[in-house]
């Protein structure tokens, strides 16, 4: 019986129902080279995602799962308890880590911050122009810039673009074996990267869909609209570059 319980397909962007821990072993992508995902916190609260009382056990089976990726990147909140990440398996050696800042700090009990960390796992991307140095700090975005949109945990669009560009490259297939509300597969759209996502909660999968089937057609629609402007621009300089060849000639025959 196979694990998918739905599939979508979104031009480059597949979504899938399902528990990733069966659905990554049964469905090797063949070019997926990169997982970029938000699990289940340590500190989460009880009963926020009934079924993941054991977060860590959780991560770990997931990544053994998808261990044919080549670079894992980890977001958390500046709170969880960093010990969650010895799930992830020796063979992804530690890259570096990220700070994805608020433009206004909050309080979280005795603690002032509120910003989210980013662990990056396995190969970096590759180094060519304007990319051979990986910076360790995000955009600094508002606090109240996380789209409400029914999933108790969604991330913010600034950070994941950011995250999406600097952690993995043009030609890569993205992972988000944990993909909730859809925020990176909406990232991956706009960077033109092509996407897998996986979620377990149909509630939170059918968000995802209709959030990444909107940006692809904002996507799409942008394209068309700049089309015209730019033959239009042809256009006129076709018509204009004449009169001002003309009109340069003219001024150098005049010219003493």
């Amino acid at each position: 019986m196979s694990s998918i319980r739905r599939k979508e397909q979104f031009g480059s962007c597949t979504l899938i129902l399902g528990d990733s821990r069966e659905v990554l072993k049964e469905t090797r992508p063949a070019a997926a080279s990169v997982m970029i995902t938000d699990p289940v916190w340590p500190n989460a609260p009880d009963g926020m995602f009934p079924g993941c009382e054991k977060p860590a056990q959780l991560l770990r089976q997931v990544l053994m799962a998808g261990h044919y990726v080549d670079r894992v990147s980890i977001v958390m909140r500046y709170d969880s308890d960093v010990r969650f990440l010895k799930s992830v398996p020796a063979h992804w050696p530690f890259f570096r880590v990220c700070c994805l800042p608020y433009v206004l700090p909050s309080r979280i009990g005795r603690t002032l911050g509120g910003m989210e960390m980013l662990y990056s796992f396995g190969t970096p991307i590759k180094s060519e122009k304007g990319r051979h140095i990986v910076p360790g700090m995000g955009p600094s975005v508002q606090p109240n810039s996380n789209e409400r949109n029914g999933h108790p945990c969604p991330r913010t669009m600034p950070h994941m673009n950011w995250v999406v560009n600097w952690f993995s490259d043009r030609h890569e297939i993205i992972i988000d074996p944990f993909m909730g509300s859809g925020t990176t597969g909406e990232a991956c759209v706009r960077h033109g990267r092509a996407f897998i996502g996986i979620e377990i909660e149909e509630k939170y999968f059918d968000i995802a869909c209709r959030r990444i089937e909107k940006s692809l057609r904002q996507t799409e629609l942008f394209v068309e609209q700049k089309k015209p402007r730019e033959a239009d621009a042809g256009l006129w300089l076709k018509k204009e570059l004449p009169h001002r060849r003309k009109k340069i000639q003219q001024e150098i025959g005049a010219m003493p």
